[in-house]
């Protein structure tokens, strides 16, 4: 067994606070993860991520819950406040990058993300779970290490996906909007580079419009 490695679990307790001043919705699917997710709001110039994730009759479809450059250890701990109580019939998780920063190795994280599948799977029986693979992002166009990295954990991340019938893999870096040339989706080095702010990690909102698109296509059948 290996050593948790994030030393302060608290430290996007502000955030979680803000959430839980929110009134409680039930049944909807939870988007949680990173900033990713978090910065899919206003406060960040983009479109609310519940706006752009809707019912195909166009009810409310998603509760957003991202918070901060969050890992999935800080996602296991939050989970009795930020998933339990709002009941969902799904859970999008998107996680990787942070968790790799602090440490973690990709087996790591998919254990840790297996550990809160299975707290979900006893809290919510038939619940729908679906598991983001590692984004691609302008900041490691040129970075073979993280894009080896990267590999490894969407293949072991696979492989669990594949061993449950209750999760859904969502190829984030495989999606064709994230490329130029359609073939060469789910090639790291050749993601466009047009999309993302001047950190190149996170999206423009032309990036959501394409991430958007990814998460309609990934949740079609539940939508």
């Amino acid at each position: 067994m290996f050593e948790l490695k994030v030393p302060d679990l608290r430290r996007y307790e502000n955030t979680i606070l803000a959430y839980e001043s929110d009134p409680v919705l039930t049944g909807r699917i939870i988007f949680y993860g990173s900033s990713g997710f978090t910065r899919w709001k206003p406060k960040f110039d983009h479109r609310p991520l519940e706006e752009d994730i809707l019912m195909k009759d166009g009810s409310p479809a998603a509760l957003n819950h991202g918070f901060g450059g969050s890992t999935i250890e800080e996602g296991l701990y939050y989970y009795d406040r930020m998933i339990k109580p709002y009941a969902p019939r799904a859970i999008v998780l998107r996680f990787y990058p942070n968790d790799i920063s602090f440490g973690y190795s990709p087996a790591e994280v998919v254990y840790l993300l297996a550990q809160f599948c299975s707290r979900a799977r006893a809290d919510f029986p038939g619940i729908k779970l679906y598991l983001c693979d590692a984004m691609p992002h302008k900041r490691y166009i040129n970075n073979t290490l993280w894009q080896n990295n990267a590999k490894l954990y969407n293949r072991i991340l696979r492989e669990y996906c594949d061993a449950n019938d209750d999760c859904t893999y969502v190829c984030q870096s495989g999606w064709h909007g994230f490329y130029n040339d359609p073939a060469d989706a789910g090639d790291y080095s050749k993601v466009r580079t047009d999309i993302w702010v001047e950190d190149e990690m996170h999206l423009t909102q032309e990036g959501y419009d394409i991430y958007r698109d990814l998460f309609l296509n990934a949740l079609d059948d539940i939508l």
